[in-house]
């Protein structure tokens, strides 16, 4: 039959566009505005437009063949939270599961101070406990309580809510519990309200990712489908037939989008790319793209293959990560709407993520607009022409012009160079994600051509195809409407996938093709009714997600009919499909190592015709007809005004047109520059290539470090271009340590950090500091070309890193055989051999004793590799294969941190690099002068924190610090600190690290924007007695140093929040205490489990300390299911404990309650701290909790006979020997509070009440708040009376709001109630025995127990 006309629509925040396919190949396009309260009336009057169109050109108004359209309904209700009023079902003991996430806080050392946490789609309120229990096999642990239950219901019910999503733990493995608790659901609440299980919606491993999925499915599901419904009746004489766009670039049909419409959320991206797939990709010779889909607030970046669009499992939505299959789409906070923005106190200019938006939009938009953004910039450059959309749209020039004068004024240079210093770095920043996007897979841009379409695209498309070496960059007709060209020539697909959890091993191709069966015949039997064709000819394709056993990230392996019916045959294709794509991606591939399924998945194909597309006339003669020209005028390009030719490009669309540089090609939705050297040539469909005029290398200024040095303080934004691009350089590095690294504690965890130096060591990105200079200073032998490091030797590098886990990789940067700096890595390696499995002993008493110690090494000398080394370190660790892993991504990263910083210099010259870099070291160094000299003040600081006790009943330990400017310098100054343990929780603190905490945390307040580096060093003192806990003398020992880690950070902000309320913050989580777990199975295999615990961050001038997370930045939990299916264990309870925050005017974070229960003998090692010292409050706020850990031994967790049985664990204990049945019950420390409790407004208490974070109880006995537990009002008259009381009482206890630090008593208070309050007897002091260690003769250490067994306990009161 043949074709009709076929139509595609795409709705923006803006536009709706409209591309309809002729029966012979033609495309009509049309634009409207999109109406954002109903999004099917645009559609309607985009269709209503294209008809005209079609009437007048064609004589043509019948039906369409279908109707293809792409909708962003999903996810504005999502962003705008405009979703369905949901509630949630949840196992018991996991409440918190959307409120946590993954633990993480983003971003750099002191990101925590500004975190603000993003509010979860269903809130804790609405969020309702089952008393239930799933283990990872399927096997029902504890049979669902249905009495208590539908009990359970009575506060949700009065909610009313109008979508509720039930997500158990482990429900993947069998949904029994889940179909009960739906079937309870609508017989409690009735048809009207929508119920949405996880196993309907995504039956995989992994409970966060499956939880919020399934949510946003119920948030959405009521609102798409009402969209729907509107659509359909709207266009009923358009078509018969309607279909939509899901997130992987295929289509679905309507029924199925309202269903599950958490497959649609993605849509828009994922039509522009599906447009280039078609229109380039088969269409052209260019099968291996990049795309650039530049809109107004931001730029997408997507990669093809040979023509395939690459698919990820996961779709991004705002701060969602939503488990969906979507188009492998990278989105970077830079649009047409970015504001640029200057920071007079770091003197850096950066552009975006904050935009105009529609509105007031740029300032050339004439509505009011005052911040200059990149549209503006564009326009003073001369690269936009004065009217756009046709000639109906005018822009105002001269308030662009003046908003960035505004700019150039504040830094004190040329309207014209702030212009270009914009644009640069809106395009260095696209730069580093579209490089991040092919880099993730494993290729190199200069492989690829690069595809620009979008609104802003094409105008930036030439300088980034210059940047990224990408050739031909190709800009396709009409690329602002190409999402609804993609819209209308992709076709259907629908995939089903089930969870396939087993080793090769263990696999039968008989199980395997049954499962694969069952996938393909509901695949099939659904496509044939969406189709409505029972003969519609289709495709099939199967996929397993598979990794190394015991990798957290997985690889998705394709393979076809054929390969599936050679049974014999399809393991080993399968093992050798993924060994390619490993050693693609990641450089190696493991070829003994065990290998595992996590799902497999069927997905059918709509094997229908492609939709053609009509190629354009060829053209006779090459030049274009000057009747094309639309004007010319003056453009600024490298500061220099050439005069650039505007083309009517509907008047050059025939193939074979060449339209030299400068020049720029309008058309009604979009602008093309090409820059001069530049040529651009109109192929067969239509596309411009843009291509360098002549193929040769660009000559370039040769500079003298002096003209160079000259040459930066006349353009000093080359420095943040170069720091815009370490920061990209530095996101890559992190990119392959998480893609490459198997160890959970790196790729799960995220226990990494990376940094580049220049030549003398010091830091220009990075986040702990250099290492480089200890290094330097601690090897005496050779540096050549090609040599990498390796060294986990913590005294010889002088504190680079500070136990033996963290192993460091560091490898010289050579540019045309000259050394031009370094780049390192180090990772928290699991095991690395010592007294306990993950090699962190609190018994340990000396180095030895720690793990193995690697001096600096070669593991590359002149790029040979030291096989007999790295043979001799798997060899003494018990999880050989990680380690393996491991150490190849430190090297993956150092040498792409190495590629990229060569061609920076490449790009600027050397000596431009260097003045460029010692430029930035310059201006932090001004940042932070300033912030010492204005901000922080003459007078002294003093504060002292504390390490509970050592593990063997010695403490409490003081980490004692004053700062006090002196001169110019900020001293600080560890006097008093106690000296070195004989166990292993010292801290060999590197003077440079602290250095750059203090830097981070500086910078965090008054520009968390600006890239850290170490140009202040010399502006900071630091003063650490040999001896002490901070600074021990070898060979003590020093596995378990994370407490004095976390505790310098708490002295630290204690020091300047004396100085400066902006920084003060009441103490917290600021640890990273640890459990290990280790033994045999029953069969045999042993295991490892390494987790970090995490707790209450702090209340902090901004607002509330989160609950159950880490102030370390990036660090994330690992999943619950994860860490079910790997060790012999089930977490019955991973919670926030009420109460466990120190109330204040802002809360601090509550605690994390985690219960274990342990189904295979082993051996436990459990470390943390705050269980005597509360973590104190500030400011009139209370203290947090302390930290408990209790084994209940022999079945009784949660029986008559648990009291018998329970057994209190020290705060840092090993070798803890459990059995089958025993239950940990570990609680973290809260954080505390920050000013008056009595002045928090009752109604946060109110709902924190009701979300289950405060008690009834605790609200009337910490805040004075008087709530009802019916309904969860505040009783404003008992509330009144009841603060006022309260107030009265503490008139005599000594209580301020004043800068004050509560720790719940003093010192000798809280050793006499010790064993009272905590069950644990209290610690000995230090000072009752004599020191015994290689310490003991220091001068410092002789005084301080002089000075302690004079003074006592009364010397640390604060």
């Amino acid at each position: 039959m043949a074709p009709g006309y076929r139509l595609g629509v795409d709705v923006g925040g803006t536009f709706t566009d409209i591309c309809v396919i002729t029966p012979d190949g033609q495309s009509v396009r049309a634009k409207v505005l999109t109406n954002t309260s109903d999004q099917s009336i645009g559609v309607q009057e985009g269709v209503e437009k294209a008809r005209k169109i079609l009437k007048d050109k064609y004589n043509w108004e019948g039906k369409f063949e279908y109707i293809h359209h792409g909708t962003t309904t999903g996810t504005n209700a999502i962003l705008e939270g405009k979703g369905a009023k949901a509630g949630l079902i949840v196992t018991a003991g996991h409440k918190d599961i959307l409120t946590v996430r993954r633990s993480q806080i983003p971003g750099g050392l002191g990101a925590w101070i500004n975190f603000v946490q993003p509010q979860p789609i269903v809130p804790l309120e609405r969020t309702v406990e089952a008393t239930e229990r799933i283990t990872i096999g399927g096997e029902v642990f504890k049979e669902l309580d249905e009495k208590a239950f539908r009990e359970s219901l009575a506060d949700l019910k009065r909610q009313q809510p109008e979508a509720i999503s039930v997500s158990l733990l482990n429900s993947f493995s069998n949904n029994v519990h889940e179909n009960k608790i739906r079937d309870i659901l609508h017989s409690e609440f009735g048809s009207d309200v929508e119920v949405v299980t996880s196993t309907d919606v995504l039956p995989e491993i992994q409970e966060y990712e499956r939880t919020v999925t399934t949510t946003a499915n119920a948030i959405v599901k009521p609102v798409v489908k009402r969209y729907m419904q509107n659509l359909q009746k709207k266009l009923w004489a358009d078509t018969d037939t309607i279909r939509i766009l899901k997130s992987d670039g295929d289509l679905t049909s309507v029924d199925l989008a309202g269903e599950l419409p958490v497959h649609i959320l993605m849509s828009g991206p994922a039509g522009g790319v599906k447009g280039v797939s078609h229109l380039v990709a088969k269409n052209t010779p260019f099968k291996n793209l990049i795309t650039l889909d530049m809109g107004g607030t931001s730029t997408d970046c997507a990669l093809l293959s040979g023509s395939d669009v690459i698919i990820r499992r996961e779709t991004n939505v705002g701060p969602l990560a939503v488990k969906a299959p979507s188009v492998d789409v990278r989105t970077v906070g830079a649009g047409g709407g970015s504001i640029a923005i200057y920071n007079d106190f770091t003197k850096q200019l950066r552009v975006g993520p904050e935009s105009s938006g529609a509105n007031p939009g740029p300032a050339a938009y004439g509505k009011g607009g005052k911040d200059a953004t990149v549209t503006d910039a564009n326009l003073v450059l001369g690269y936009l022409p004065s009217m756009l959309l046709g000639g109906a749209f005018e822009l105002d020039v001269a308030a662009a012009g003046k908003a960035v004068e505004s700019i150039a004024k504040q830094m004190g240079m040329e309207v014209s160079a702030a212009a270009e210093g914009i644009i640069d770095l809106v395009n260095e920043s696209m730069h580093g994600a579209l490089r991040l996007v092919s880099v993730e897979q494993g290729f190199d841009p200069r492989d690829f051509a690069l595809v620009a379409f979008g609104g802003a695209g094409p105008l930036h498309a030439n300088a980034l195809g210059k940047l990224l070496g990408s050739w031909p960059v190709i800009v396709p007709p009409s690329p602002g409407i190409l999402c609804a060209q993609g819209d209308a020539t992709t076709k259907m697909s629908h995939e089903q996938s089930c969870t396939y959890i087993k080793l090769f091993s263990d696999i039968t191709t008989d199980d395997l093709a049954a499962s694969l069966g069952e996938l393909k015949d509901g695949c099939t039997k659904t496509m044939k009714e969406a189709l409505a064709n029972e003969n519609a000819a289709l495709n099939i394709l199967y996929q397993s997600d598979m990794r190394y056993k015991g990798q957290a990230m997985t690889l998705t392996v394709d393979f076809t009919e054929d390969d599936l019916k050679n049974t014999q045959g399809l393991l080993n294709t399968l093992r050798s499909k993924f060994a390619e794509m490993h050693d693609q991606q990641f450089g190696f591939s493991l070829e003994k190592a065990e290998l595992e399924t996590m799902r497999m998945r069927a997905k059918v194909i709509d094997a229908s015709e492609e939709v053609a597309i009509k190629p354009i006339e060829p053209a006779k003669v090459s030049t274009p007809s000057e009747e094309a020209i639309m004007m010319k005028q003056k453009i600024t390009y490298e500061g220099k005004k050439v005069e650039a030719t505007y083309w009517d490009r509907s008047r050059i669309m025939q193939a074979g047109i060449k339209i030299p540089g400068p020049a720029i090609i309008s058309e009604m939705d979009s602008n093309t520059l090409i820059l001069p050297g530049y040529v651009g040539e109109v192929d067969s469909m239509g596309n411009i290539l843009i291509w360098p005029a002549e193929k040769k290398t660009e000559s370039k200024t040769t500079h003298t470090k002096e003209s160079a040095a000259q040459l930066i303080e006349e353009q000093p934004l080359i420095s943040t271009l170069v720091s815009s691009a370490l920061g990209s350089i530095r996101r890559e590095m992190d990119t392959l340590m998480l893609r490459c690294a198997m160890s959970p504690a790196i790729r799960e965890q995220q226990d990494e950090f990376n940094v580049i130096t220049n030549t003398r060591g010091q830091m220009l990105v990075g986040q702990f500091g250099s290492f480089i200079t200890q290094f330097l200073n601690g090897w005496k032998g050779s540096i050549e070309e090609g040599d990498v490091f390796v060294t986990n030797d913590v005294y010889q590098i002088d504190g680079a890193v500070s136990h033996l886990n963290d192993v460091i990789v560091l490898l010289p940067i050579y540019f045309q055989h000259k050394l031009i700096g370094w780049a390192a890595n180090f990772g928290h390696l699991t095991d690395v051999q010592g007294k306990v499995p993950g090699s962190m002993s609190i018994n340990a008493t000396t180095i030895f004793e720690d793990g193995l110690q690697i001096p600096i090494l070669k593991l590359y000398d002149k790029g040979v590799y030291n096989e007999a080394l790295v043979s001799l370190l798997y060899r003494n660790s018990r999880q050989p294969e990680w380690f393996q892993s491991d150490l190849v991504a430190l090297v993956a990263a150092c040498r792409t941190a190495a590629v990229r910083v060569c061609e920076l210099c490449d790009r600027y010259g050397l000596e431009v690099y260097e003045a460029a870099t010692d430029n930035l070291l310059a201006q932090n160094r001004a940042a932070i002068k300033t912030i010492i000299d204005e901000k922080i003040g003459t007078e002294k600081s003093s504060f002292t924190d504390f390490i509970d006790d050592d593990g063997h009943g010695i403490g409490p330990y003081a980490i004692s610090c004053s700062m006090q400017k002196q001169g110019d310098k900020l001293v600080f100054d560890w006097d008093g600190t106690s000296p070195q343990s004989n166990t292993s929780m010292n801290f060999y603190l590197s003077i440079t690290m602290f250095k750059m905490f203090i830097g981070y945390y500086l910078l965090a307040v008054y520009d968390p924007h600006c890239v850290v580096n170490d140009g202040f060093h010399d502006l900071i003192d630091i003063k650490i007695p040999t001896g002490t806990i901070l600074r021990p003398v070898r060979p003590a020992a020093l596995s378990c140093r994370t407490h004095l880690l976390g505790r310098v950070m708490d002295v630290m902000q204690a020091l300047f929040g004396q100085r400066n309320p902006a920084y003060r913050c009441a103490a917290g989580f600021s640890d990273s205490p640890h459990l290990f777990y280790s033994g045999f199975k029953p069969n045999g295999e042993w295991f490892l489990l390494y987790q970090i615990g995490f707790g209450g961050v702090p209340a902090r001038p901004i607002g509330d300390g989160p609950d159950c997370h880490c102030l370390f930045p990036a660090i994330k939990s690992i999943p619950t299911e994860n860490i079910e299916l790997y060790f012999p264990l089930i977490l019955e309870a991973n919670e926030a404990l009420p109460d466990s925050g120190g109330a204040g005017y802002f809360r601090g974070g509550n605690a994390q309650r985690t219960l274990y229960r342990f189904l295979s003998e082993g051996e436990v090692s459990i470390h943390d701290d705050r269980w005597l010292i509360k973590p104190w409050g500030v400011n009139g706020g209370s203290p947090g909790s302390r930290s408990k850990k209790a084994l209940y031994r022999n079945h009784s967790y949660g029986t008559d006979k648990e009291k018998e049985n329970t057994e209190l664990l020290q705060s840092k204990q090993d070798h803890v020997h459990v059995l089958p049945g025993d239950v940990l019950e570990w609680i973290t420390w809260g954080g505390g509070g920050l000013g008056d409790p009595l002045t928090r407004p009752p109604s946060i208490v109110a709902t924190e009440v009701h979300r289950k974070l405060v008690t009834v109880a605790g609200a009337a006995k910490n805040y004075g708040v008087v709530v009802r537990p019916a309904d969860f009002s505040v009783n404003e008259g008992a509330t009144q009376e009841l603060r006022e009381k309260m107030r009265e009482e503490r008139k005599g206890t000594g209580y301020t709001e004043e800068l004050n630090y509560d720790r719940g008593g003093s010192m000798k208070m809280l050793l006499e109630n010790c064993e009272k309050e905590t069950g644990l007897k209290a610690p000995r002091p230090q000072w009752e025995k004599d020191p015994y260690g290689p310490h003991v003769g220091l001068e410092y250490v002789k005084g301080w127990y002089g000075n302690m067994r004079e003074g006592g306990l009364e010397s640390w009161e604060v």
